[in-house]
């Protein structure tokens, strides 16, 4: 980076290469969830019947505050994957690449977009086919997850998806935006 001047370091085209994308697990890009015992409790439960073959979570491209720019992570959640609500420390916009997300009693498609501040809650649950969707975080190489608390019975509904998805979710390798990457 040209410390006189910035800006002039970071000009140029980049390109970031889905194929050559890193599971989020991978890294420190974000930190370990934060949660009540009895969200653990209920996490725990929900990871035990195979929720993790229900999400695909890529990191596209991760920037810092000192070099600017935009982090890039695509999250492909597979048929009725039951994400818990939720919160990040850092601003984050979301756009709709395929399927749907439902949101309260809004239904998100390709094209759609939406923006959660830093610390906000939320949750959304992928339609029959899934969803695809891009998280783009402005000058962000770090951000945290804080899972909400929700009744016994919201985990326990979570967990039955989960059970009953489990052995389609498995199946499904590929989301179809990166199965167009596949030689």
């Amino acid at each position: 980076m040209d410390a006189a001047n910035p800006a002039k370091a970071r000009k140029g085209v980049k390109i970031f290469r889905a194929t050559e994308s890193v599971d989020l697990h991978t890294t420190d890009f974000m930190d370990a969830p934060t949660m009540s015992d009895a969200a653990r409790a209920g996490l725990g439960t929900l990871v035990s019947t195979g929720s993790g073959d229900g999400a695909v979570v890529k990191v596209l491209n991760r920037s810092t505050p000192e070099s600017g720019g935009f982090s890039l992570v695509h999250c492909w959640f597979k048929s009725e994957f039951p994400l818990p609500r939720h919160s990040h420390d850092v601003d984050c916009m979301y756009y709709v690449i395929s399927g749907e997300a439902h949101m309260g009693n809004q239904v998100l498609r390709p094209g759609d977009s939406f923006f959660i501040p830093a610390d906000a809650p939320y949750g959304y649950t992928p339609g029959p086919e899934g969803v695809e969707i891009l998280e783009i975080r402005k000058d962000c190489d770090r951000f945290d997850m804080q899972i909400a608390d929700v009744p016994e019975s919201r985990w326990e509904a979570m967990a039955a998806t989960s059970e009953a998805r489990r052995a389609e979710w498995a199946a499904a390798r590929t989301s179809p935006t990166f199965a167009a990457n596949q030689d």
